[in-house]
């Protein structure tokens, strides 16, 4: 092609691309549509709450992927995208909670479900966890005056506000906000001293998990 006719051809195409003239659909680059789409598996169990990812491969390989899409056919209770991302050769999604989801691949323009494939993801309960542990060393040592966080970490099983703390000695240490509850709360070293720092959970069967901290409050060597 000579230069003169090559440049009018580019200049046609970028004026069709601007006033939307026959639809252009803008790629990367140009390796070629897939023929079709195939999901390297039939099906998937994820345990809810999860993030996972599915691929698939494009016939001939080197196609371009910005042809292949993703949709959720049925369970969008159950299953979502991670983000608003909709195409490429793999897809993230996100468990959300237990049933089964039907997603489908496919090529962009071409009938989806002769060129496309599907994969049925079954989302499972999630094991119930009521686990509570400390945080860093048992024993805490903070200088008088100061302000300073206590965390324990919890089981997902366990609510936020049914974790209740409680202090053996409040003139030594105290709340530094009213907020009592939680995996993380605020403490005032009030002055020096030992005393025992405890948070606990309760179930609806009385069935009890604590743990215990011991904090020692000491002078302020900064004075």
């Amino acid at each position: 092609m000579k230069r003169g006719i090559k440049q009018f051809a580019v200049v046609c195409f970028v004026a069709a691309a601007i006033s939307g003239i026959g639809n252009v659909f803008v790629h990367a680059d140009y390796n070629g549509v897939p023929d079709k789409v195939t999901i390297n598996e039939s099906k998937r169990s994820v345990v809810q709450g999860k993030k996972f990812e599915v691929k698939v491969q494009t016939s001939p390989c080197s196609a371009e992927d910005d042809y292949i899409c993703w949709e959720i056919v049925s369970g969008k209770s159950y299953v979502r995208f991670e983000d608003y991302d909709r195409t490429g050769d793999d897809m993230d999604f996100i468990a959300v909670k237990p049933g089964t989801a039907i997603i489908r691949c496919y090529v962009y323009g071409k009938n989806k479900k002769r060129y496309g494939d599907t994969i049925k993801v079954t989302v499972t309960a999630a094991k119930k966890d009521y686990s509570l542990k400390k945080v860093g060393k048992s024993v805490k040592y903070e200088e008088v005056n100061d302000d300073f966080d206590l965390e324990v970490r919890k089981g997902h099983s366990i609510k936020e506000s049914e974790l209740k703390w409680k202090i053996s000695n409040s003139g030594i240490v105290n709340f530094a906000e009213r907020k009592k509850t939680g995996h993380e709360v605020e403490f005032y070293a009030k002055r020096c001293g030992t005393t025992k720092v405890t948070c606990s959970y309760t179930n609806s069967k009385g069935d009890k998990k604590s743990v215990v901290y011991t904090v020692k409050v000491v002078d302020d060597y900064d004075d």
